[in-house]
């Protein structure tokens, strides 16, 4: 990357901006949202995903009216992983838009190189919101400065989400379950009693999709840094797991039980699960308990379960206690700022540096958070006693197909990264999202912090992950099938360590270290 970044220096200086006809600097795009001034022309990268979702939405044109802004939106990639694949062609060449979507620690290596501007004296003199906004939170301004106290870019404010455990109601009321579990032990119970309800062969009670190993929090075993900021596993935001935690063998030896009593989908442990056909047995009477993003339940309650079995119910369950009988903390899907969806602005693009960091200003303003949040007042909502309160329905506007112009206001998506207003997020959802979303999380929730890492850290780690994760996840897999007695336990630690694993902790330690 080093050696790219000094080409892409060179490249620079030879290169002018992608659009050379936008208009100038004085462009105005205010923070109060007046649309006065030239035209606000700039072009902007990201995934295609993102970019269609984004042409429906019917705020989207307000957006543009009130900040007199007309952006190009370019086409990355269709998918996240196509996206940043071919970013790093597009930073070799120097072939950026105005501005692009990159992770933070590309823009801090380029963005010290020369290839993306620095926006800090542009914030303090332009962008009074997004300075405020900076002000107002210290790890975001920690975060987003970078080693030479230079900004190079403005990531996006994640709301505050989790995975949630899902179940078949309708299963546990025909088996008798009078009470959902609180405990592992009670999960366990509940698992046995639906199978024995509904003996046939294809039937697994526990059934999901991608990652199968769950409830780390109520084994005490996800990955995490404690009070004293020692970094505890592989550090996945708390969303992986504690290899040497005590409590991490319990859990594979738990998943050992589950498999050999057919009380888990198989498929999901060899990794041959696809989304269709987790989809389809949850869908169909083939499992009866998930663990996946919030907004699942409503998802199959809106999408052919009740047509199946009119009797067909989706309920969300508390998350299970830890070893000692305490609620447990659920780490959420993201830290509260990502550092994979950084905004920046091309140093080639310098003369409408001005412009675009006034457009942002407005997305950062109050009057600009109440547009991408609740839309235009009278249409999509209104004030009621001091309260916003939304005339349209996420039923209604969430579930029309691509090309539908829709009022939609899920901030989990990337459009233009800006502070979060979790409280409306859950708002907007649907009836069965709502009854549960906010009480699950203000119970269980829990933020993890970003951490950041140099150049040469994350090379190496890059390099050790991909060497040690693949060859962990098939002893897992042989532990919990049998094909491995748990008894090798510490010989499979010590195998891990031989990889690499203890280094890429040490690493991680370093980064926080570094971080705070």
């Amino acid at each position: 990357m080093v050696v790219l970044a000094a080409m892409l220096i060179l490249s620079a200086c030879n290169k002018s901006g992608s659009d050379e006809s936008s208009a100038s600097p004085s462009a105005s795009a205010s923070g109060s949202g007046g649309g006065s001034g030239e035209k606000v022309q700039f072009s902007y990268l990201l995934a295609g995903k993102y970019i269609n979702w984004l042409k429906d939405l019917k705020w989207y044109p307000e957006l543009l009216k009130n900040t007199n802004a007309d952006i190009e939106l370019v086409n990355g990639g269709e998918d996240d992983d196509q996206y940043y694949k071919s970013l790093e062609t597009k930073l070799m060449s120097n072939d950026l838009p105005d501005s692009a979507i990159v992770t933070l620690s590309q823009a801090e290596v380029y963005g010290s190189q020369g290839l993306f501007l620095n926006l800090k004296d542009l914030i303090e003199k332009n962008a009074p919101n997004i300075k405020k906004f900076i002000d107002a939170n210290p790890d975001y301004k920690k975060m987003i400065t970078a080693s030479d106290g230079n900004i190079y870019g403005l990531p996006q404010q994640y709301p505050v989400i989790t995975p949630v455990p899902f179940y078949r109601a309708d299963f546990f009321e025909r088996a008798g379950i009078a009470s959902n579990p609180t405990t592992i032990q009670e999960f366990t119970d509940v698992l046995k009693k639906l199978k024995a309800a509904y003996p046939a062969a294809d039937f697994y009670p526990f059934t999901g999709r991608d990652g199968y190993i769950k409830f780390t929090e109520s084994f005490q075993a996800k990955d995490f840094i404690d009070d004293s900021g020692k970094v505890h596993g592989i550090y996945n935001n708390g969303l992986g797991y504690d290899l040497k935690a005590p409590g991490f063998k319990q859990l594979v030896e738990w998943y050992n039980t589950l498999f050999t009593e057919k009380l888990i989908d198989p498929e999901w442990i060899y990794g041959t699960q696809t989304e269709e056909t987790w989809q389809t047995k949850m869908l169909t009477g083939k499992g009866a308990i998930s663990y996946d993003f919030f907004t699942r339940p409503s998802w199959f309650m809106n999408n052919g379960g009740p047509k199946n079995d009119p009797k067909y119910s989706i309920k969300v369950m508390d998350a299970l206690k830890d070893q000692q009988g305490n609620a447990p903390k659920v780490s959420a899907y993201q830290p509260r700022f990502r550092n994979d969806r950084v905004f920046v602005i091309n140093a080639a693009s310098e003369k409408k540096a001005e412009a675009i960091i006034k457009f942002m200003d407005y997305v950062f303003s109050d009057e600009g958070r109440t547009l991408m949040d609740y839309g235009v007042e009278g249409q999509s909502y209104k004030n009621e006693g001091g309260e916003k309160e939304y005339l349209v329905k996420f039923e209604e506007e969430g579930n029309k197909p691509l090309g539908t112009p829709v009022w939609n206001f899920l901030q989990d998506r990337l459009t233009f990264p800006a502070p979060s207003n979790d409280e409306a997020y859950y708002q907007w959802m649907d009836d069965l999202t709502k009854s549960f979303a906010k009480d699950f999380f203000t119970k269980y929730a829990e933020v993890m912090p970003a951490l950041k890492y140099s150049t040469d850290q994350l090379k190496e780690r890059s390099g050790l992950v991909a060497n040690v994760q693949p060859m962990i996840d098939s002893n897992l897999v042989k532990f919990i099938t049998g094909k491995r007695p748990i008894s090798e336990w510490d010989a499979f630690l010590k195998e891990a360590d031989a990889q690499g694993y203890s280094k890429i902790v040490d690493i991680d330690q370093a980064a926080y270290d570094a971080n705070k």
